[in-house]
């Protein structure tokens, strides 16, 4: 780029095919996940899923979809979902993802997951790591298990 005649600096961004993140409770992207339990209850310590049942979580980052996701426009007819593979981790074990795809009546961008909660992982705060493409969302996400 020239300002004035004088040509700017190069400048290299790296650039990945995606960067998932977790919604939190607090929206601070650690601590509780902003997830609901099988029965549309808010997950937390005071009202944890059970194991094997089923969990929504929420994210963003997902990277390219298809179709492609158009910005500001509410998934009410079409689920565009990302082209790379979606993964969960709950508790150190893979889950088991059942949807993975636009959040219905989110803007664009906003994703949603349905996993199973695996049967043999301790309750408590539960670790809880969402991959795209082999990308993983960052630590310090919880899921409360009984």
């Amino acid at each position: 780029m020239r300002n004035q005649g004088v040509l700017s600096n190069t400048v290299r961004v790296p650039v990945q095919a995606a960067t998932p993140a977790l919604f939190t409770a607090n929206g601070s992207g650690t601590g509780q996940g902003a997830i609901f339990n099988q029965d549309g209850s808010l997950n937390g310590a005071a009202n944890a899923a059970a194991r094997g049942s089923i969990v929504v979580l929420f994210a963003t980052g997902e990277g390219q979809t298809n179709p492609a996701g158009t910005d500001g426009r509410v998934a009410t007819d079409s689920y565009p979902k990302p082209v790379l593979p979606v993964k969960v981790n709950i508790g150190g074990v893979d889950a088991q993802v059942l949807y993975y795809g636009a959040a219905p009546f989110l803007v664009a961008g906003a994703m949603q997951v349905n996993a199973r909660v695996p049967a043999g992982i301790a309750p408590g705060a539960a670790p809880l790591v969402l991959s795209v493409g082999g990308f993983d969302s960052r630590s310090g996400v919880t899921l409360a298990v009984q």
